[in-house]
């Protein structure tokens, strides 16, 4: 054991003796040299794998590429047997036809359906068709095909060669019967003996079905296995062959694309009823072979022998690791882990938290050098704060000089009484309100939010109410007024909008008329009645499309009508307990409460005092601004 390694290990199994400890941190990366070892371990655990791994599949692939080739040879045995069969079928067929023939020819009496039941019963026939020398069908039994023209389909068409030369003897392959299409038939034809024409007969292919059933190579697939576990599919023309002494669902596979396109060279992976196998295929004239064995099988021996190289190199590499990570973390991740959590601290904003980690060299450079910078940041961030504090608050004295603060602001005027307070979620906010009159008895008054907060909504918040104002005041009519003001808002703008309610109430007979800018409906009280919503015709927001129009309605304000307009902070505040939030309902039923004669700011502070009650200390999220009209009627 090197001094190096004592001198540092020492001073953390007895800390209360003296050491040199401070020393340059590049000295303790020597221990990491006991990595490579576990490293080496690893290595030879992983190569272990690939090894066994390859070796394990290219003996499962010779195991299952001799299976196919003893199917294959099988295959062809069955294909060789069933043409034989299907050739002596033929000529069966054919001796038939040429008995019918000749006993017709040695028979005097008349060809009649009777006669050829007669004859198909002795030949054991299941049809017989005797035809002219113009193709049509003279006689038949089943007596169906009687008259039938034999030009007329490709298949009855093949035997009128026979007309041209009567020595043919004509054998087809199966096809459909006219008279029973569920089953198949063959069919010979041979000219007749005693006159012109030919002689045309039928069989069943049920009838040799038992004898083709014994070259059919499904009989064969269920005793194909591979391996122990592995199974061998066939697929001819397509369709799976399945073995019929096998159990319903038995061997089910489940291949990733058309047969006819598995790859032939390669091992691929396929699953055989939910278990996972490595697979190969070979084609062979119209069958395709697939070999299938199961991975746990393939790789059982490849599991035990990993097994036991795993365990062997567990427990040295244990022993090192142990060591190495105790060192590593005494000495390393020790000091890393207390600088982190006084990070996370400063990160969180204690610019107050201290490191000071000092069990190398570096680490002390480095725990001074982060103290050091977090001093100079906390005085950068005091002397920004100042700043931004002092800006911010000569931001809300502009903004809230924008807005009317003297209440009440028409001490002479007896017809109406107007109130209306804003709240913002910061220092600044993007609510307004305004009321001004634009002539001896016309005023205007209104409630607009600005989208987003801070200082951004509250300069696009002044530009609104300066723009209002001076189109208002020049005496445009009120949709004028709001589609200019939406015009001017639009240009060289595509991210800020306004909603906003408008109003001007001629105070000398109570006519009221307003636009609708996408705002909140306000709430309206007639006299003796509870409030409620107004449904006015909504237009599109302002700041949005400069070409938009605006359209007003009108409603006549009785004495005793008292209105309410607001924004959205109103009814979307959230409580703090739940999601909940604070709704319309809520806000009609605290102005419903408020004594029918009371004046407009106790409505609106009855209003903000039930939000804050719901929300009960919750932050803020949006701002709050409300207005209430109260109109007491024309001047005695």
């Amino acid at each position: 054991m090197s001094t190096s390694f004592v001198r540092a290990l020492l001073p953390r199994l007895l800390p209360d003796a003296r050491f040199e400890t401070t020393r340059p941190l590049r000295k303790t990366f020597l221990l990491w040299t006991s990595a490579l070892t576990a490293a080496a371990i690893f290595a030879s655990t992983v190569v272990s794998f690939f090894f066994e791994t390859r070796s394990a599949k290219r003996e499962a692939a010779q195991t299952i590429r001799a299976k196919i080739l003893e199917a294959e040879t099988q295959a062809e045995r069955a294909r060789e047997n069933l043409a034989t069969i299907e050739l002596y079928e033929r000529r069966a067929s054919v001796c038939r036809a040429r008995s019918a023939a000749e006993i017709l020819r040695l028979d005097d009496a008349p060809v009649d359906e009777k006669r050829l039941a007669e004859l198909a019963r002795f030949l054991n026939l299941d049809e017989i068709d005797v035809v002219d020398e113009n193709g049509i069908c003279v006689a038949s039994w089943p007596p169906e095909t009687r008259g039938f023209d034999y030009s007329q389909t490709p298949e009855t068409a093949d035997f009128l060669r026979v007309l041209d030369d009567p020595t043919l003897e004509i054998a087809q392959p199966l096809r459909k019967s006219a008279t029973a299409d569920d089953l198949l038939f063959q069919y010979s034809a041979v000219a007749r003996r005693d006159a012109p024409g030919f002689v045309e007969v039928g069989l069943r292919s049920d009838r040799t079905e038992t004898v083709r059933a014994l070259a059919n190579l499904a009989r064969f697939i269920g005793s194909f296995r591979v391996g122990k576990n592995g199974r061998l599919f066939v697929f001819q023309n397509g369709v799976l062959l399945r073995d019929a002494n096998a159990a319903p669902g038995r061997f089910e596979l489940d291949v990733p694309t058309a047969p006819a396109e598995l790859p032939t060279d390669a091992v691929f992976s396929v699953d055989v009823d939910g278990a996972s196998c490595f697979a190969l295929a070979k084609t062979s004239g119209d069958c395709v072979f697939v070999g299938a064995l199961p991975k746990s099988e393939i790789f059982a021996q490849r599991r035990s022998t990993l097994i036991l190289i795993f365990v062997a190199n567990s427990f040295l590499f244990f022993g090192l690791f142990s060591v190495v990570s105790l060192l590593t973390r005494r000495l390393v991740v020790d000091g890393v882990l207390a600088i982190n959590r006084s990070l996370s601290k400063i990160v969180d904003g204690d610019l107050d938290e201290r490191i000071d980690v000092a069990t190398t060299r570096e680490f002390l450079e480095l725990s001074n050098g982060v103290n050091a910078t977090v001093d100079a940041l906390k005085g950068a961030i005091d002397e920004v704060k100042r700043r931004v504090d002092k800006e911010l608050e000569l931001a809300r004295r502009i903004q809230t000089a924008a807005l009317p603060s003297v209440f009440p602001p028409f001490p002479e005027r007896r017809e109406f009484d107007i109130y209306a307070e804003n709240r913002p979620m910061a220092s600044v906010g993007g609510d307004m309100f305004d009321y001004f009159f634009v002539d001896e008895n016309r005023l205007f008054f209104y409630v607009a939010d600005v989208s987003g907060h801070g200082v951004p909504a509250a300069l696009f918040m002044m530009k609104t109410t300066a723009l209002v104002k001076n189109l208002a005041l020049s005496g445009l009519p009120l949709p004028q007024v709001v589609a200019q003001t939406n015009r001017y808002l639009a240009e060289n703008n595509d991210a800020t909008f306004v909603t906003a309610f408008f109003c001007v109430v001629d105070v000398a007979t109570g006519r009221l008329e307003y636009v609708d800018a996408g705002h909140n409906p306000p709430f309206l009280r007639e006299p003796g009645g509870k409030f409620r919503e107004i449904a006015p015709q909504i237009c599109l927001l302002l700041g949005v499309a400069d070409d938009a129009e605006f359209e007003s309605a009108t409603l006549d304000l009785a004495p005793g009508s008292a209105l309410v307009l607001f924004t959205d902070g109103v009814t979307e505040a959230a409580a703090a307990t739940s999601p909940e939030q604070f709704g319309v309902r809520r806000a009609l039923e605290t102005l419903d409460a408020v004594a029918l004669d009371a004046p407009a700011d106790r409505l609106v502070d009855a209003l903000f005092d039930a939000v804050e009650t719901f929300a009960d200390g919750a932050e803020r999220s949006d701002d709050v601004t409300a207005l209430a009209f109260r109109y007491d009627g024309p001047k005695s």
